[in-house]
C-alpha cells in the first residue's frame, strides 16, 4: 500500500507509473490562463450549500490530482461513490509527494479549469490561499465544528475562512525492538503517556542496544522532514520556527532550535543513526530488526507486523527533559479548483470524501492514518492491526496524542519555501554541519524567499 504522505514519498513500486502520471499533468497544465498567485479569491460558478446538494442530470467526469493516496488504494472509495453517485465519474490522478507541489504551482496558478479537486497538504493551506488557489467553502459547509476533529478544522481554516475540507489527520510512535533491548538489559518501556521516555533516555539506552550488538540505535522515520522533527524544537521551547506577522519572520535562531539541532546531529556524529538512508527506506532497516528505536507513524504497522520474527513495542513519542510533550500531526484536506467548471459535483464528492457516514474510512479495507470525521474514528482503531499483541497500547497513545499533544506544523503563506529549506537544513546538520551555522544560513534563506510575502 502506498502510504499517506505526512509527508512521504511513494514507494519504489509505483514511484515510475506515478511519475508518468504526474509528467502528463504538469503538461496538461501548461496551456491556459495567466499567473493568478496572489490575486483576489475567486469562487467557482454553481457552489451551493452541503444541504442543496443535488445529483447532476446527465454524466459529468470530475479530475481529482492526490498524493495521499495511490490510485490502487483509493479504488474502493471510489467504486463506492461511483455506485451511489452514478452520473459522477472521479478521474483519479496519483502524484507522488515530492512532485505535487510542482504539479499543483503549473495547473493552478494558470487557472486550469481541466482540475477541479486536489489534496491539500494542510500546512500548506495558508500558502495555497495567499496563492488564489483554493475556494472558500464557508457558505458550502457551514457547520463543520464536531464533524472534524478541531486540528484538522483549524488545519483548514485560513483567515477565518473554510477552504479545504480536512479528510485525515496523523500521529507518532516510537517503535522500539525487544530482542535488541533485551540482549542489552533495557527494561522494555510503558505505553502509557504517563511514562513518556525523554529523548535523554532514548539516547541512551540506544547506546546501550549498540554495545550489544545492534547495527543502529535510533533512527527517524522521516529524516529530513519538518514534520517529524519540528516537535524537537517545540519540547525545548523553540517554537515552530516561524513568527511575527503572518508568521513571515523565521525563528530558528534560539536555544530551543540550537539545543533540539545540536542533539539530532549528535545522533549521526556518535553514529547512533546512519548517515545517507533515504526517508522511503528507513522503516525498513527497523523492519529488518536492524534498529533498536524508530519514531515513526501508525501507518507502519502493518509492515511491522506481517514480519512474523520482528518482536517490537510501541510507546509514546518522546520528549526532552525539562520541555514538554509535543507530537506531530496534521494530514490531507481536499481543495476545489477556484477555476473549476464543476463545482457541485466536486462538493458531493468532497462531502462523501470526508463526511458521509464517516467519509473515506468506511470502505478502506486498511487505514494508515485516522480520518479526520469524528464518526468515521471507529473504523481506524477497529483495525486487525491493532489486535497484534505487539501493538499494544497504540491505540489509546494514538487518541491521547491527538487530544493533548498533537501540534501543527507552521502556519504561514511562505510555508513551502519554508520546509524545502528546512529539509535541507536537517540533511546538513545531520552530515556534520554546526547546528548554528545551518540554522543562520537557514534563516537568511527563509528570508530571502518571503520577502515577497511581506
Amino acid at each position: 500500500m502506498k502510504l499517506p504522505s505526512l509527508p512521504r514519498p511513494a514507494r519504489a513500486g509505483t514511484r515510475l507509473v506515478v511519475g508518468a502520471i504526474a509528467a502528463a499533468l504538469l503538461v496538461t497544465g501548461c496551456g491556459s490562463g495567466s499567473d493568478a498567485s496572489g490575486g483576489a479569491q475567486r469562487q467557482p460558478a454553481g457552489l451551493t450549500t452541503a444541504d442543496g446538494l443535488k445529483d447532476p442530470d446527465t454524466p459529468v467526469t470530475i479530475t481529482y490530482a492526490g498524493a495521499a493516496y495511490s490510485a490502487d488504494d483509493i479504488k474502493p472509495v471510489l467504486a463506492a461513490f461511483h455506485k451511489e453517485h452514478p452520473n459522477i465519474t472521479v478521474d483519479y490522478q496519483a502524484v507522488p509527494f515530492d512532485q505535487f507541489n510542482s504539479v499543483l504551482s503549473t495547473r493552478l496558478s494558470r487557472r486550469d479549469s481541466t482540475l477541479d479537486l486536489f489534496d491539500v497538504d494542510m500546512p500548506r493551506t495558508d500558502a495555497y490561499q495567499a496563492r488564489g488557489w483554493l475556494t472558500d467553502l464557508s457558505k458550502a459547509f457551514p457547520d463543520m465544528a464536531g464533524k472534524v476533529d478541531k486540528t484538522s478544522l483549524d488545519a483548514a481554516t485560513s483567515d477565518g475562512k473554510l477552504v479545504a475540507m480536512p479528510f485525515q489527520t496523523s500521529s507518532q510512535l516510537l517503535y522500539y525492538n525487544k530482542a535488541l533491548l533485551k540482549k542489552a538489559g533495557v527494561p522494555f518501556p510503558s505505553a502509557k503517556p504517563a511514562d513518556r521516555l525523554t529523548w535523554e533516555t532514548v539516547t541512551a539506552d540506544a547506546k546501550k542496544t549498540q554495545q550489544a550488538g545492534a547495527k543502529w540505535g535510533l533512527l527517524f522515520d522521516q529524516v529530513n522532514r519538518y514534520y517529524q522533527l519540528q516537535p524537537l524544537a517545540e519540547s525545548l521551547g523553540g517554537g515552530s520556527g516561524a513568527g511575527g506577522t503572518g508568521n513571515l519572520t523565521p525563528a530558528l535562531e534560539n536555544a530551543g532550535w540550537e539545543k533540539a539541532m545540536t542533539w539530532y546531529g549528535s545522533l549521526y556524529k556518535d553514529k547512533i543513526s546512519p548517515r545517507g538512508v533515504p526517508v522511503a527506506q528507513t522503516p525498513d532497516l527497523f523492519a529488518s530488526g536492524q534498529v533498536a528505536f524508530f519514531p515513526g507513524g501508525p501507518w507502519w504497522a502493518t509492515q511491522f507486523t506481517a514480519e512474523a520474527k520482528l518482536d517490537f513495542g510501541v510507546t509514546a513519542y518522546p520528549y526532552f527533559e525539562g520541555g514538554k510533550a509535543v507530537t506531530p500531526t496534521g494530514g490531507w484536506s481536499l481543495g476545489l479548483n477556484p477555476a473549476s467548471k464543476h463545482a457541485v459535483a466536486s462538493e458531493i464528492f468532497m462531502k462523501y470524501m470526508a463526511l458521509d457516514n464517516g467519509g473515506f474510512a468506511q470502505h478502506m479495507s486498511s487505514l494508515a492514518v485516522p480520518p479526520s470525521s469524528t464518526a468515521g474514528t471507529a473504523a481506524f482503531y477497529n483495525q486487525k492491526v491493532f489486535k497484534d499483541p505487539r501493538m499494544d497500547g497504540a491505540v489509546e497513545l494514538t487518541k491521547y496524542e491527538l487530544a493533548n499533544t498533537a501540534t501543527l506544523r507552521a502556519r504561514t503563506a511562505g510555508y513551502v519555501e519554508f520546509e524545502d529549506t528546512l529539509s535541507k537544513t536537517f540533511d546538513d546538520i545531520s552530515n556534520g554541519a554546526s547546528p548554528a551555522s545551518a540554522l543562520s544560513s537557514a534563516t537568511s534563506t527563509i528570508n530571502q524567499a518571503w520577502a515577497k510575502y511581506r
